[in-house]
């Protein structure tokens, strides 16, 4: 059954000062290869990420897909002044290693498996990013400096945006802040008119893509075992995040 539910790379601003400048999350996007990770974690299962309106009426095509280029992250790594000038293989700059933790709940398997590839490729760039696997009663979302999160919804499209993406909104657990994606997803929840909210959801996946919030990696498809007797499943039904 396919999903509107996608996972992605949760930057956190408030525990993470490298990801305030936009060149390096747009880096780490464009070193995330998430066709492998569709192909050989999902087991093809999936399909490659870049909205969180992908699977929506509104999904807009036209935005920044951060294709896997590990050349074009190591340019944008190194115009943001992040060098090895110590020759340990790590990126550093004014005396700060390019270094960061990046957590997934433990019982996840596909999550945690996701963390230790993007680990071990982004320290191919020089990032030292270390994988920590943890149970929910050790997690605190707002405190993880990066995190591997489940998001998505089949329903309007207000529904997981605003609240996600919305400063200082309940589900904005990285502290992103952005004035034009708050304009953008206000004018299209105050409207009801389908061409205003469009147009509203069109400037605020440009917006996103353009300063993420996110490296988004995949929406998982889901399989489920039914008994043949059972009436009435629709295999055209697009599941959500925890559906």
């Amino acid at each position: 059954i396919g999903s509107a539910d996608y996972r992605c790379v949760m930057y956190n601003f408030d525990a993470c000062d490298v990801f305030e400048d936009v060149r390096v999350r747009q880096a780490l996007n464009y070193a995330t290869d998430s066709q492998a990770v569709v192909d050989a974690i999902a087991h093809g299962y999936g399909q490659i990420a870049y909205s969180p309106l992908q699977k929506n009426k509104f999904n807009c095509e036209d935005v920044v897909k951060y294709d896997y280029d590990p050349e074009k992250a190591a340019a944008l790594l190194k115009e943001a002044g992040w060098v090895d000038t110590d020759g340990d293989g790590i990126l550093d700059k004014d005396g700060e290693k390019l270094s960061f933790t990046l957590t997934a709940p433990v019982d996840d398997e596909v999550r945690v498996n996701i963390g230790t590839y993007l680990s071990s490729e982004w320290k191919k760039l020089g990032v030292d990013c270390t994988m920590s696997a943890l149970g929910w009663d050790a997690i605190d979302i707002t405190k993880c400096e990066s995190f591997l999160l489940g998001w998505g919804s089949p329903f309007d499209a207000d529904d997981h945006t605003y609240k996600v993406f919305g400063t200082g909104k309940g589900a904005n657990y990285s502290s992103y802040s952005n004035e034009k994606v708050d304009q953008y997803l206000t004018e299209a929840r105050q409207s009801d008119d389908p061409e205003v909210r469009k147009e509203a959801y069109d400037k605020f996946q440009v917006e996103l893509a353009n300063d993420p919030a996110y490296a988004f990696i995949c929406y998982i498809d889901a399989n489920y075992v039914a008994d043949a007797d059972i009436q009435g499943i629709d295999p055209d039904t697009i599941m959500g995040h925890h559906g």
